[in-house]
C-alpha cells in the first residue's frame, strides 16, 4: 500500500442499498481522482439497476486498482441475498 491508499474508506457491510449507492459513488470519485483505474466489473458503476429499477443481476462487482502502488479494492453485492462490501483485494 502507498500514501494514496492509506486514506481509502473500507465498507465491511452494506447495511441498506443506498450505502451500496454511496459506495459508487465514492469509486467513482476514487476513479475521476485519477488515482485509480478500473480493473474488471460486471457492470458499469451507473449501470447497476435497469431502466424498471431492478438490479441488473443478483451478483455485482467492480475492481479498482491504485496507479501508484498496485493494491486492488472490490466492491461486490448480493443483491439476491441482501450483502455486500468494499474491501482490500480481489
Amino acid at each position: 500500500m502507498c500514501v494514496v491508499c492509506d486514506n481509502i474508506q473500507l465498507t465491511k457491510w452494506f447495511a441498506s442499498n443506498k450505502e451500496y449507492m454511496q459506495c459508487l459513488n465514492y469509486i467513482q470519485k476514487l476513479l475521476d481522482s485519477g488515482d485509480f483505474e478500473m480493473e474488471s466489473q460486471t457492470c458499469d458503476l451507473d449501470k447497476v439497476k435497469n431502466d424498471s429499477g431492478y438490479w441488473v443481476d443478483d451478483l455485482i462487482a467492480h475492481t479498482i486498482r491504485c496507479k501508484h502502488c498496485g493494491q486492488a479494492y472490490t466492491c461486490s453485492v448480493d443483491t439476491y441475498h441482501g450483502n455486500g462490501r468494499f474491501r482490500k483485494g480481489r
